[in-house]
């Protein structure tokens, strides 16, 4: 009995910071320092859309994943997006590895962040466990464009992992 009621205390407690809690893409802020003190673990070419995406993972979330696991409360992953240098023909250049070359300007900035909480309010067939999703753009400046795609995307494919891509797949196999 007295666990059923402080089961219930605390319940009552994080209440008022879900009452506070709208779903929507103003939940998420672009951190303005991730290209230098976040980690940059991947780097994706995306040969059908001539882009180069390199994607970051805030350092607390670096730290403190583990394989096999949801991915801890805090975890912001941003995927900065970069046109590929073009031959004269439209194909993309390569390097010497047989990846894209970027160009360095940024053309868009997705990001995808975690929360306890975080989700209420989306129906069962969109929610994304705990994740928002935010746009921006080049300059830092927030996006409106929707975020539905994002949702639609991760729900499809790994629900079974997190919602997570790239930094799922990552943990996995890093040592």
């Amino acid at each position: 009995m007295r666990r059923i009621m402080l089961a219930a205390a605390l319940v009552m407690l994080a209440l008022p910071a879900l009452a506070q809690y709208k779903p929507g893409p103003e939940n998420v802020a672009l951190p303005k320092d991730y290209a230098t003190n976040f980690i940059r673990y991947a780097t994706v070419d995306k040969a059908d859309r001539k882009i180069i995406r390199y994607l970051f993972v805030n350092p607390e979330a670096f730290g403190t994943a583990k394989a096999g696991t949801p991915l801890p409360d805090g975890t912001v992953i941003v995927m900065e997006d970069h046109a590929a240098r073009l031959a004269p023909d439209g194909i993309p250049l390569l390097d010497q590895q047989g990846r894209f070359i970027a160009n360095p300007a940024i053309l868009a900035i997705a990001i995808q962040e975690k929360r306890n909480g975080w989700g209420v309010g989306y129906p069962a067939e969109v929610r994304n466990g705990e994740w928002e999703y935010g746009r921006f753009n080049a300059d830092g400046s927030r996006n409106p464009g929707p975020v539905a795609a994002c949702f639609d995307c991760h729900i499809k494919v790994r629900s079974s992992q997190d919602f997570a891509f790239n930094f799922w797949d990552y943990l996995q196999t890093r040592k």
